[in-house]
């Protein structure tokens, strides 16, 4: 698919510092093994939570309990689904959709990611842990807009199949390129597009419940869509398409973006764009989001929304300025080891 606009091209392999100057005179260079402890977060809460499976299986009933005793302002949930044949579930508030993605790709399954709030319920197909595509039954929700290669199809032919979407769920972009009305290829990156931008509206949704259904009909409709297997990359072409944020989820400017503890791993395998590049390579647990931004020259709003990627994904997450202190005088007691060290030979 191809980025959206202002976006640059993007580039893989391991981040790179930026090589400008830093005011507070912190070495600016890409982190490397040596220095990984001060960048990464503390895990004891995570390693807490990982502690046992939570994603394990779970009985439709317990789920369609912890549902049923939710307060009246959550979504509407239906009723069939609390027979289905359900993987995982939970609230948004205790259950991330990046870590329900982790999950999907860790144990390669196969069915599909029901989103429930307050508008038509979003569903993410999954084939073997790889992600196909993003849909929903609301067609002016999953396509609000007219793409230009729809200019020279019947109008006619269109409702129809948006009316198709409505019964089906699959998205109507392939319904018209099985009918020949659309080629095959356009079909295909408008439904990667489309389904992204569709899922990009739950990472700021406040209140959402998620379930994983095992071996839904849908996929049954999806034979012809190629997957994308690294999970991260999708929900980052997800991200990048959250383009206002709103005032509660901000970041203070004193706060101290770190590495969670695997995010520093996950990061390397991202295809990032040479910005995001440069501003994962600032994450060492003593600079500050005002400091990065800063240091490399960007506006307030920019720098946000690319923490905000990061946090979303957990390969981050935010310190308070006071925790700066810790990690920055763990560092400074390595490098006087070292010097210690060579003095001694």
């Amino acid at each position: 698919m191809p980025n959206s606009a202002g976006e640059p091209e993007p580039t893989e392999g391991p981040l790179e510092s930026s090589g400008r100057e830093e005011s507070d005179h912190v070495e600016n260079r890409s982190l490397s093994k040596e220095e990984e402890p001060a960048t990464q977060a503390s895990a004891s809460g995570e390693a807490a939570a990982e502690a046992q499976d939570w994603w394990s299986e779970q009985p439709a009933s317990d789920w369609a309990q912890s549902a049923g005793s939710a307060p009246d302002t959550e979504p509407a949930i239906p009723k069939e689904s609390t027979t289905a044949d359900v993987y995982f579930c939970g609230h948004t508030t205790l259950l991330s959709l990046s870590r329900a993605l982790q999950v999907i790709a860790k144990e390669k399954l196969t069915g599909a990611l029901r989103a429930f709030w307050d508008r038509e319920s979003i569903e993410l197909l999954a084939q073997d842990g790889a992600i196909v595509f993003a849909t929903t039954r609301d067609p002016d929700l999953y396509c609000p807009d007219a793409p230009a290669v729809l200019a020279n199809v019947d109008a006619e032919i269109v409702a129809k199949a948006r009316a198709q979407q409505s019964e089906t769920g699959v998205p109507f972009f392939l319904t018209l390129a099985r009918e020949d009305a659309i080629a095959s290829q356009p079909a295909v990156e408008l439904v990667q597009h489309y389904g992204q931008r569709l899922f990009s509206q739950l990472w700021m949704a406040p209140r959402v419940w998620i379930m994983f259904e095992k071996n839904t009909e849908l996929l049954d409709n999806a034979g012809d869509v190629p997957t994308e297997a690294n999970v991260d990359d999708w929900a980052l072409e997800s991200l990048r398409l959250v383009q206002n944020l709103d005032q509660s989820l901000g970041f203070e400017p004193a706060s101290i973006p770190a590495y969670t503890r695997d995010g520093y791993e996950r990061v390397q395998k991202l295809k990032l764009t040479s910005d995001e590049a440069q501003f994962a390579s600032q994450f060492n647990g003593v600079r500050s989001v005002q400091q990065i931004t800063k240091n490399l020259r960007l506006d307030l709003k920019s720098a946000h929304l690319m923490l905000f990627r990061f946090v979303a994904l957990e390969i981050v997450e935010c310190w308070p300025a006071s925790a700066a202190t810790k990690p920055e005088r763990k560092n400074v007691f390595q490098r006087f080891k070292r010097l210690i060290a060579r003095g001694g030979r």
